[in-house]
């Protein structure tokens, strides 16, 4: 049976890409048995034929920052996919901030290479309306429509749950006077942990033979590090269709079940900003367009409607939407006892070393393993060993320097 189906496989898909009709005079389990295999074998490559063309379209991105903290705002270029271009920032452009009679009130500087432009704080008139202009260096000009200045709801809590999967964090905020309506979110987590091993000793390529293994000190230890990551995902939430302007309860990071994140001390300092309908819309397309495509079953593809328009010239595309209003923020900690049991742990062993200098320079020099410890007291005690991921910190991208608001 199986050398036979495996002949008719082969026939069926070259008579079938030929156009010839293939009959299988069978019961209909035997039928699907040799049907199904076909769609598989049959199916080929689709190369579509695009054509290029003028795809640098500009890209405003970032908001203006309604309190005392700095506004950044980066302007970059779109460009192809197989462009080997590395840095699309945009250089040398002037960015203003003008009321809705054209009167300028705060000019934006240059703050690096990478296209990012900066405000050390803002005072917006909460009643009035502004409007942000970008002259390029080329001469060209771009205007956005008027921004009205909104005001941030304060962050209630920041609540989370434990289940069999992992931890959820949520976030709870509420508008007594039902004004806000749309929100979005961005974070920052930053977690503690440790290695399996601590490594008491170093190698040291100063000194030959045996003195290549020195003790560290405190100031030296590879054990503790701190990993920090922002959040790139947009979490929008809205209350426009309840009755009053609540958001219980929303998911803001999930954490897999024993993952290192909470494996000794985990930290998230949430953002909060208020948007309006006009903004929201446009990111939640952003966000469809961005994240949600992919397969057949997704939404398809929307045209973003920007904000921000070429002078004298409505039909360019830009990308981006300019929103302003204050930011609050709120971080909390949480512990591995209080998500008990909790167990982070990679496949570490460890190995002995003879205390030789032949053996010292291979492991620990030529193959980079982790001097950890003298097995004991004696002055012939080989040495415990291990690999890199299992006794240094510094392999899972953590840093050793605790962060300055870590508590």
């Amino acid at each position: 049976m199986g050398q036979f189906s495996g002949i008719v496989l082969l026939y069926s898909c070259k008579n079938l890409r030929s156009g010839k009709k293939l009959q299988l005079k069978r019961t209909f389990p035997y039928y699907l048995f040799f049907t199904a295999p076909f769609l598989l074998c049959c199916k080929e490559r689709y190369q579509p034929d695009i054509k290029g063309g003028n795809i640098e379209y500009l890209v405003v991105d970032g908001f203006l920052n309604n309190s005392s903290d700095s506004t950044f705002i980066r302007l970059s270029l779109t460009r192809k996919l197989d462009s080997n271009l590395l840095n699309t920032g945009v250089r040398n452009a002037q960015m203003t901030i003008e009321d809705n009679s054209g009167n300028t009130y705060y000019y934006f500087t240059e703050l690096n290479s990478d296209g990012v432009y900066t405000i050390p704080g803002l005072t917006l008139d909460n009643n009035n309306k502004y409007r942000l202009r970008i002259k390029m260096a080329g001469g060209k000009q771009y205007l956005s429509d008027e921004i009205t200045v909104q005001r941030t709801p304060p962050i209630d809590s920041i609540s989370w749950k434990k289940t069999s999967k992992g931890v959820t964090i949520y976030s709870n905020t509420h508008d007594p006077l039902n004004n806000t309506r749309y929100y979005r979110w961005e974070y920052t987590n930053t977690w503690q942990y440790h290695t399996d091993y601590l490594s008491r000793l170093r190698y040291d390529t100063a000194y030959p033979g045996l003195g290549q293994l020195a003790g560290r000190d405190n100031d030296e230890l590879i054990y503790t590090c701190w990993k920090t990551e922002r959040s790139f995902d947009l979490l929008l939430g809205s209350s426009a269709k309840l009755t009053e302007d609540i958001i219980y309860e929303y998911p803001i990071r999930f954490i897999a079940s024993n993952s290192i994140e909470l494996s000794v001390k985990y930290s998230i300092l949430l953002k909060q900003y208020a948007l309006t309908r006009e903004a929201y819309e446009y990111l939640q397309n952003l966000k469809k367009n961005t994240e949600q495509t992919g397969s057949i079953f997704d939404a398809q593809p929307s045209e973003l409607s920007s904000n921000i328009h070429t002078v004298n010239n409505s039909k360019e595309t830009i990308l981006g939407f300019i929103t302003a209003c204050n930011m609050d923020s709120m971080r909390i900690y949480i512990t591995n006892e209080q998500v008990a049991p909790w167990v982070f742990g990679p496949s570490c062993t460890r190995f002995l070393v003879p205390k030789n200098s032949d053996s010292i320079e291979l492991y620990f020099n030529h193959l980079g393993y982790i001097p950890i410890e003298y097995y004991n007291s004696s002055v012939m005690s080989p040495i415990w060993g291990s690999l890199p991921d299992c006794a240094d910190c510094r392999r899972n991208g953590g840093q050793l320097q605790k962060p300055g608001f870590w508590q």
